[in-house]
């Protein structure tokens, strides 16, 4: 029970920082105050994730064979916590990039080891409510981390001073406690055998064309609230936060019904929904977008707390690590496609409502495109 709860309270750590610093608080920053450019934060962003697909799967590798899953993300964890605490003294754009790209390579890391771990802490029939009740509380961490960061802070350095502190106080307990507990060298095996496995193959693209949307409501939606309905800094947060709150409360039950039916087909249903979202934050206005937050609240609940069952389901035991490497690597190329097709458009069509909206029209496409895909791996 420990180490459960233990690995449990680093979803709320790491949804911590994924709120504050890649969400709002950071590119806010980079393009009000350091009078940087929605590309700049979106290029750093890119190729912090390109640098941590490769090593990811050099890491993940070694952390099957030798065991090392645990050490490796106890290890980007304390590196992300240093990062963070350094922010409190940078000023300049160019360093708070520098600082952002290397702070960003360490917490993709630590996810792939995290999720890995899954499997060490519950068994295959409880994965689905330990996952989705980890996703619950990650968004606790989101909504508790912008809100008291937001007004009782006063400046930039303040604000990530707190998410610092906060990050620091939840990601303990799974520093202290959680482990692989498995030393015994495994089977080693090569990037041509997985791409072999054509089920696989299909899942990872699926997940990619489905992710590619996911991650650009993460990465831009701070700003599309700003630019598009002209929401301040208050606005966007109490925006994010009522996403927040169903998220929580829609994580655990998605969690249940994973646990019933599996989390392969549980997921084949939100691909369609996705498309739908996306379509309605194009329509909506300054009133009826707390609404399209409400429907992208749950429907990122949902897809973080299936993604990682529906790959255990089917994954041979000690492949695990190295699969979710992989995974990361579909799941971050997405992070970069999506924040590269959102540039091009807003450097297209301008840094306003129109070229906004088409960059969202745009990202529509992918989940719909990753519906037909995760219907062959199905069959």
């Amino acid at each position: 029970m420990k180490k459960t709860v233990s690995w449990v309270l680093f979803d709320f750590a790491e949804t911590v920082f994924s709120a504050s610093i890649i969400s709002v608080f950071f590119p806010l920053w980079v393009v009000n105050q350091l009078k940087g450019a929605s590309y700049h934060y979106s290029f750093v962003y890119s190729l912090s994730v390109i640098s941590s697909i490769a090593l990811g799967i050099f890491l993940g590798r070694l952390a099957d064979r030798y065991g090392l899953k645990d050490r490796l993300f106890k290890f980007f964890v304390l590196g992300v916590a240093v990062l963070l605490y350094s922010l409190y003294f940078v000023e300049g754009l160019y360093t708070a990039l520098t600082v952002f790209f290397f702070m960003n390579l360490f917490y993709q890391q630590s996810l792939i080891f995290y999720n890995s771990l899954l499997t060490d802490i519950s068994n295959r029939e409880g994965l689905g409510v330990v996952s989705g009740f980890g996703i619950g509380l990650g968004y606790i961490g989101g909504i508790v981390s912008l809100l008291i960061a937001n007004y009782l802070s006063s400046s930039p350095s303040q604000v990530f001073l707190i998410t610092a502190l906060l990050f620091t106080v939840f990601a303990v307990p799974s520093l202290l406690f959680v482990n692989s507990g498995k030393t015994d060298v495994r089977q080693d095996f090569s990037f041509k055998e997985l791409v072999k496995d054509r089920r696989f193959f299909l899942f990872l693209l699926s997940v990619f064309l489905l992710t590619d949307g996911a991650h650009g409501v993460i990465v831009f939606m701070s700003l599309y609230l700003n630019r598009v309905f002209g929401f301040d800094q208050t606005g966007v947060v109490n925006t994010v936060a009522v996403a927040g709150v169903f998220a929580v409360l829609s994580a655990p039950v998605s969690g249940y019904f994973i646990s019933r039916i599996g989390g392969r087909v549980f997921l084949k249903y939100l691909f369609p929904l996705w498309t739908v979202a996306f379509w309605l934050l194009f329509l909506s206005d300054g009133r009826t977008v707390y609404g399209v937050a409400v429907l992208f609240g749950i429907l990122l609940a949902s897809l973080w707390t299936a993604v990682r069952v529906a790959l255990i389901e089917f994954s041979p035991q000690n492949q695990i690590t190295t699969r979710f490497a992989f995974m990361s690597v579909s799941e971050r190329m997405a992070s970069v496609l999506s924040p590269v097709v959102w540039s091009f458009a807003v450097m297209f069509i301008g840094e306003n409502s129109t070229g906004y909206k088409t960059a969202v029209l745009l990202l529509s496409l992918f989940p719909l495109a990753g519906f037909f895909v995760y219907r062959r791996f199905l069959n």
